[in-house]
């Protein structure tokens, strides 16, 4: 194994080269960047959109393309295998697929949130007074909801689900975001499809699609994401897995949770780097999600589940399986987020024991 190859160097693509030299690997990394700056992170995109939202990772110490030593190349176009993987005729031992997703983009004229060049357009478009309508209330529309309206913009919400962030909470905090919408006097229309109208910036946030159509192989889960096991071995369409190709974060299915793509990316690069350099799995850690809206600090830690309504703590709640949503408790979220790990951590010694 001389050379790697890493298509998408955000940040599943950069800590997949981090984790990759920390275990001790010496050869040649290769990696293409279809955006064409350096890896930068996407959650201030919404949270801090009339704020500092430019982050470059390197400067958080989640990695230097440049102390990585990775050989950068531009968007890859062409990927074939001949024993060995070639990627626009460049050969290479190992391919790690870490593409990301794109917003889906369905009504006309809408705007969407993903890039730099996106946050930069609408934090020019979206001024005190103007009149914004958001489609889709999960994490992304909520966020932009909030920072909108805090500005002074007048906002409406259009969601077909009959729930706030319904695929994270399945209704479970529906009263919670309604009574911070309703205070900041953002408009929310739940249960409804946008109807269309007359407005100023028009916002569609109705999820993502992963970028994966650039590769000949692999099969597809319901969301059109790469199959692959735990450790980020990408799977044929028999279940086989595809010798040397592995994928990390949104662009493949590993078991995440929605919302949690930070967090996600993290822990597909730790797996994966250990798979590739024979090391024993790391410990698992729980899945979660970070926000800020409307002058709260929101983290999900574990997954939720759907028939379970949680105990209340204040605003935060608590789940049964171990999940919590801290509202303004750090204290808390951080015994919760400790406490779910050793519980995974348990969780995956018995089924170490019971496979042996």
């Amino acid at each position: 194994m001389q050379t790697i190859g890493i298509i998408g160097i955000g940040l599943a693509g950069l800590r997949a080269a981090a984790e990759l030299r920390a275990r001790g690997f010496t050869g040649t990394i290769v990696g293409w960047n279809a955006e064409g700056v350096p890896p930068y992170d996407r959650p201030p995109l919404s949270k801090e959109l009339f704020g500092d939202f430019h982050h470059l990772l390197a400067d958080d110490g989640l990695g230097d393309l440049d102390e990585l030593a990775v050989d950068v190349c531009g968007e890859a176009r062409t990927i074939t295998r001949d024993g060995t993987w070639f990627v626009d005729g460049t050969p290479v031992d190992v391919l790690i697929i870490a593409s990301g997703a794109r917003p889906v983009q369905s009504i006309a004229g809408a705007s969407t949130l993903y890039t730099l060049q996106d946050a930069r357009a609408l934090r020019a478009s979206i001024t005190p007074g103007s009149t914004v309508h958001v489609v889709g209330a999960g994490w992304i529309g909520m966020e932009v909801a909030s920072v909108a309206s805090a500005i002074g913009a007048s906002v409406n919400v259009w969601e077909a689900s009959q729930h706030f962030l319904d695929r994270t909470f399945h209704g479970t905090v529906d009263d919670i975001w309604g009574t911070w919408c309703e205070e900041a006097g953002v408009n929310v229309h739940l249960n409804q499809p946008y109807p269309g109208g007359n407005c100023d910036v028009l916002v569609q946030a109705t999820g993502a699609r992963p970028t994966v159509d650039f590769l000949p192989v692999g099969a597809r889960t319901a969301r059109g994401a790469l199959q692959a096991t735990s450790e980020g071995c990408v799977l044929d369409e028999e279940g086989t897995e595809i010798p040397s190709l592995y994928a990390a974060g949104d662009c493949a299915d590993l078991g995440g949770l929605p919302g949690g793509h930070w967090t996600q990316a993290l822990s597909d690069a730790g797996r994966l780097a250990a798979c590739i350099m024979g090391e024993s799995e790391p410990r698992p850690a729980p899945p979660e999600v970070f926000s800020t809206q409307f002058g709260h600090e929101i983290t999900l830690i574990g997954e939720v589940p759907q028939a379970d309504t949680g105990v209340r703590e204040g605003l935060s709640i608590r789940w049964e399986s171990g999940a919590f949503l801290g509202i303004d408790a750090p204290r808390e979220t951080s015994r919760a987020r400790k406490a779910l790990r050793k519980q995974m951590a348990a969780a995956q010694t018995t089924a170490a024991i019971h496979a042996s």
